[in-house]
Formats: structure tokens, C-alpha cells, sequence
């Protein structure tokens, strides 16, 4: 892939970048300190509560003296609350050499259309992630997100390789002789990208809520000669044609979703979808796959990151979600020794 923008920032806000993203390599190893501190006060599968509301009073009563839980809640917080923060000022620091690459006509094969009175839903206007504005926060937000943020903090902190899982997950489709697929939730075209790669013949269609992130993936395709037909549309309703894709697809879409919007969203992947065509979803790691630390500690994490529906959606069964709207032969389990992403996959019958 070639690159969409020169990124080559002055020294303050490569080194500011660097600081969050070593603080969460901090961070990390706070955790695992922080696990050892809670099964050292004899919390385990057999003492913590079922219920996640009584788990999170059990072990926060039990911490109360954890200096390295303290530390690793504060240091997550601000980490949380400064990382848009510094990525908006390394962009003002570059403004100069920035903004005329971002701002350049963006010819080229790709397209980027953006319905009239479209109907955003309002889930998406939370701040998710404690993203300072929401995905539309800032003119270049999508360069500022899918660049600074994610790739030069978040790529460099995240176990397993985020850009990596994102090919390991399209890998997953049953089929490599896809016509016609629509990445649902696509934002400035990561996965996006992953499915160009392993599907080099296929035409690509991305939906997002994002006209920043969409402007963005508009120029990422645009460089690299990729046709994308991009579309600013909620993934619960598309307005595209019936039966006109064979694989539907999303990566890490449906936890930023309550779970009447994720069965939405597979009704609308059935409706689109040809007889015999494929849903292929990835997202977090159920919560019936971890043990009751580990759940804890991604439920807390959760909402200091202002994820509201996490929890709603990581208990979600998606299996039964995707047979409920007709699909077949569905299977639903996790990548790898951590079990992320999670897949859930079906077939539209013909």
C-alpha cells in the first residue's frame, strides 16, 4: 500500500505520541500486577459473583489498598482523556505540511456518496472511546483517527497486531471468489483495505456514519488505485438493492452497537445479500469465553472508555442473533489462543 500522506512530524508530537503510547504498554503490565493483587485477596471463578454489577463492588471494595491498581485506573483515565487531545495538537504542530495533502482533489476510481437526509442513528453520536467530538470531532478527523491514533498509538500498544487481525479475520470468509462485498462500518478503510488485499478481484463497497472517516478512506483508495464505492449510510439501513452482494462483512462494528442495532444490522446483511451469499462479522471476545478477571477487567475498562454497549453487546450470543434472521450453517468462535477477534459467520440460503 502506498502511503496516503506524508506523516513525518516534528519532534513534539512524535515524542508526545510516543509518551501515550508507552503509557499503555504501563499500562499493561499494571494490569497484570493488578490480576495477581485480586487473586491474592482470594477473588476467583468460585468467589465472584455471577452478577457483573456485584463482581465490579466485590473486587473494587477488595483493591481499595492496591497501589497498582490505583495507578493503572488513574494512568487509563488519563490516557483516555489525553489522547485525542495530543493527536489534535501533533496535527496543529504539522498543520502546514499536512493540510495540503489532505485537502489535494481526490481523483481517482474510488467514489464517495453521501445520501440526502439520511438518518444517522443516535447511538452514534457518543463519544466512543472518549474520541474528543465523536468520529466528526475535527475537519480531518478520519486522518487524525485512522493515523495518528490508530496506527502510531493503538497499533503499536494492541496484543496480536491490530492490522494484522484485521487480515486474519477477513481470512475467515468461506469463499476467495467474492464478486461483490460490502464492508459495513468501514471508517477510514482499514479492514477495508485487508479485503482488497485478500480479495484482489472483488468489488468493494464501504458503508460508515462518518463523512470525516469516509473522506479519508475516499484518499486511501484513491492513492492506491483501489475503486471503492464508499457511501455514508447506517449499516442498519443501507437503501442499497436487495440481493446485490455475496459477502456482507464488518470488523470490530458491533460492540459500538445496543443489540437491537446488531440485529438490525444482520437483517439488513440478509436482505443484501444474494441466496448462497456469506455473512462474515468480527468483533470482541464474548464474555462467556474469559474468566470472571478477565471479564472484570474489560467491563471496567469498558466504561471508562465511554463504550456503553459493550457489555450489552459482548453477552449478546450472535449465533442465535444470525439464525434468528435466516441464516445457515452459522458458526461463532474466537481467532487464536485469546479467542479475538470473534467470528460469526453464516450462510444465506438459496
Amino acid at each position: 500500500m502506498r502511503n496516503e500522506v506524508n506523516t513525518n512530524l516534528r519532534q513534539q508530537g512524535r515524542a508526545e505520541l510516543s509518551f501515550v503510547a508507552d503509557l499503555g504498554l504501563v499500562g499493561g503490565h499494571l494490569k497484570r500486577i493488578v490480576r495477581h493483587d485480586i487473586e491474592a485477596r482470594g477473588l476467583n471463578a468460585e468467589t465472584l459473583a455471577e452478577d457483573l454489577d456485584e463482581r465490579d463492588q466485590q473486587i473494587e471494595t477488595a483493591l481499595q489498598d492496591s497501589r497498582a491498581y490505583h495507578n493503572y485506573r488513574m494512568l487509563h483515565r488519563w490516557g483516555l482523556g489525553n489522547l485525542t487531545r495530543v493527536a489534535f495538537d501533533a496535527f496543529e504542530q504539522n498543520r502546514a505540511e499536512l493540510e495540503p495533502q489532505l485537502k489535494r482533489p481526490t481523483s481517482g476510481p474510488a467514489t464517495l456518496t453521501v445520501a440526502e437526509n439520511v438518518k444517522i442513528p443516535k447511538y452514534w453520536y457518543n463519544w466512543f472511546h472518549n474520541t474528543t467530538g465523536g468520529w466528526d470531532g475535527h475537519q480531518y478527523m478520519g486522518f487524525i483517527h485512522g493515523e495518528l491514533i490508530h496506527r502510531r498509538v493503538v497499533g503499536t500498544t494492541f496484543p496480536g497486531g491490530i492490522f494484522k487481525q484485521r487480515a486474519d479475520a477477513a481470512a475467515q470468509a468461506p469463499r476467495s471468489n467474492y464478486k461483490r462485498i460490502l464492508d459495513m462500518g468501514c471508517a477510514t478503510g482499514h479492514y477495508t483495505q485487508a479485503l482488497a488485499k485478500q480479495f484482489p478481484h472483488a468489488e468493494i463497497w464501504g458503508t460508515d456514519c462518518s463523512i470525516r472517516e469516509l473522506e479519508y478512506a475516499l484518499l486511501v483508495a484513491n492513492n492506491n488505485g483501489w475503486a471503492w464505492h464508499l457511501h455514508r449510510v447506517p449499516n442498519e439501513d443501507t437503501g442499497f438493492e436487495s440481493q446485490h452482494f455475496d459477502l456482507v462483512t464488518s470488523y470490530i462494528l458491533l460492540h459500538e452497537l445496543p443489540a437491537d442495532a446488531i440485529r438490525a444490522t444482520f437483517r439488513e446483511a440478509f436482505r443484501l445479500l444474494e441466496p448462497g451469499g456469506d455473512m462474515l462479522m468480527s468483533d470482541v471476545t464474548r464474555y462467556w469465553e474469559m474468566d470472571p478477571i478477565a471479564v472484570w477487567l474489560q467491563d471496567s475498562a469498558a466504561k471508562r472508555e465511554v463504550e456503553p454497549f459493550w457489555r450489552e453487546s459482548a453477552t449478546l450470543d450472535l449465533k442465535r442473533a444470525a439464525e434468528e434472521v435466516g441464516f445457515v450453517d452459522v458458526e461463532s468462535y474466537g481467532i487464536g489462543a485469546t479467542k479475538y477477534p470473534w467470528i460469526t459467520r453464516g450462510r444465506k440460503p438459496r
